[in-house]
């Protein structure tokens, strides 16, 4: 009895299988993948942080730079050290770099500062301020009677 020479059996197909996956493992083992996915850019991390300073009676403590998203914040937090209510104007915050350019900022904290009281002061802004190195506050504080 003749074989067919053509014929499909279970045996070829098993070869065939082991075949392909020999192949198909060697491609993914040997050949380098493509990156699809490229790194990106870690977000510059800036955080910043200054000495506590007195003036005219406001401690101002907490003294922070940091950057989110494209925008720039200094906080601070301003306490009355004294017993007596305090008339306050704006206050201004200069910052200096590592090239003595100065950048002005201004805040408010209220008109009135009572005995004590601790206010947040929170300014945002688009300039870069990465390379700031000291930060000097002008405020004017009058005792109220």
């Amino acid at each position: 009895m003749e074989r067919p020479l053509n014929g499909i059996t279970p045996l070829k197909i098993i070869i065939i299988v082991l075949i392909l996956i020999v192949i198909i493992t060697a491609i993914y083992i040997f050949i380098p993948k493509k990156q699809t996915q490229e790194k990106k850019a870690e977000p510059e991390l800036i955080h910043l942080t200054f000495d506590n300073t007195v003036q005219n009676h406001i401690l101002f403590s907490d003294i922070k730079i940091f950057k989110q998203d494209e925008d720039y914040y200094l906080t601070a937090t301003a306490t009355n050290m004294t017993s007596n209510s305090l008339s306050i104007s704006p206050v201004t915050f200069t910052l200096i770099d590592s090239n003595s350019n100065e950048t002005n900022l201004t805040g408010y904290i209220g008109e009135v500062l009572t005995s004590e009281d601790t206010r947040n002061i929170v300014i945002k802004t688009n300039k870069n301020l990465k390379n700031t190195k000291n930060v000097n506050i002008n405020v004017e504080a009058q005792v109220q009677s």
